[in-house]
């Protein structure tokens, strides 16, 4: 068979201007993946309430992280597959879930050159409903049956991501702040294969179980325990939490919001944030996090604050790549 690679991340819209955020919104907000509502009651809050006031608001955020390569995300993705392509006799397309460069466009371009099994590799280290099984139905939806499917497992794990986090924290005497991307709990209830064990005690993350295969929480869980070893983090000098609540709808907690507000009284003066849930940074890391989250930490009380960049176009991120790639063979048929 030949094969074709496909690197998948979120995406982002096509400049700051209102306009494209509010298409760019939609799109992503009308993901049944994303908000899990039957479509005429997620039509009524996306159509009816979000995109009334939150393009604004969003365009205004983009602006200020938009660069002179445009979004950071599409362009740290964008020199990633230029890189792997580079390398590589198999063909190698980036698409983004929502806005460009689109899946059929992707899907198409390796379908022209007679590819035949598509390897997806969704840009997530975590398992999520709203990202890694998003990506999965809509390169599949976008193929048709027209050639067989594998996806990369997620690699939460993975040495080759794990040591190039640890490596930038070696050292550190800040307190860290491990921020992920947060999750509705009814997403973390409802990719438990068991029905019953996902939230169901408070050490659900420590119990083994068949539902920590799709377990977002556990996965982080088990990220920042990786990291902190591999760094030598000690005891008590760092903490987890959950950024992006979106709703009414109870999240993962704590929130980093909330935290980033609560450290400085706690005693914690100086303050490094990692977010590891992100591949490449964007509009979460460098907005919600550099920006607005400094702001908080700083108007708490707090010293000093340092947000570590994420793998992006680095020679540590393509090595990561490579890595998973290249056991490829193994990846479960979709």
């Amino acid at each position: 068979m030949k094969r074709g690679f496909l690197l998948m991340n979120t995406g982002s819209p096509d400049s700051p201007a209102e306009e494209d955020v509010r298409r760019y919104l939609g799109e992503f907000l009308m993901d049944p993946y994303v908000i899990d509502l039957p479509w005429p009651l997620r039509a009524l809050l996306v159509k009816g309430i979000i995109l009334r006031t939150r393009p604004a608001r969003s365009a205004e955020a983009y602006e200020a992280i938009w660069t002179a390569n445009g979004s950071p995300l599409i362009h740290y993705c964008r020199r990633l597959a230029e890189a792997l392509a580079a390398q590589m006799a198999d063909p190698v397309e980036l698409v983004m879930a929502y806005g460009n460069p689109s899946v059929p466009h992707g899907v198409g371009k390796l379908l022209e050159r007679g590819v035949d099994e598509v390897c997806l590799l969704p840009m997530f280290p975590h398992y999520a409903m709203a990202t890694t099984g998003s990506c999965v139905a809509g390169v599949r939806k976008a193929l048709k049956g027209r050639a067989t499917l594998r996806t990369a497992p997620p690699f939460y794990l993975e040495p080759a991501y794990i040591q190039p986090l640890a490596n930038a924290l070696k050292g550190t005497e800040e307190f860290v702040l491990f921020s992920y991307h947060g999750l509705p709990e009814r997403h973390i209830r409802k990719t438990d294969p068991t029905g019953r064990h996902c939230l169901a005690s408070p050490d659900c993350c420590d119990k083994p179980s068949p539902a920590h295969a799709t377990c977002y929480r556990h996965q982080c869980l088990e990220t920042t325990k990786a990291v902190a070893i591999a760094a030598g983090l000690a005891k008590g000098r760092h903490a987890i939490a959950f950024q992006s609540r979106l709703g009414r709808d109870k999240w993962l907690e704590p929130a980093t919001d909330q935290m980033l507000a609560q450290l400085p009284g706690q005693g914690v003066k100086r303050l490094a944030v990692i977010c590891p849930a992100f591949f490449c940074d964007c509009l979460e890391t460098l907005e919600e996090i550099e920006l607005r989250g400094r702001e908080t930490f700083m108007e708490a009380g707090g010293e000093s604050f340092r947000m570590l960049p994420c793998l992006n176009d680095s020679i540590d991120a393509l090595l990561c790549l490579e890595t998973l790639i290249g056991r490829a063979d193994s990846w479960p048929v979709a």
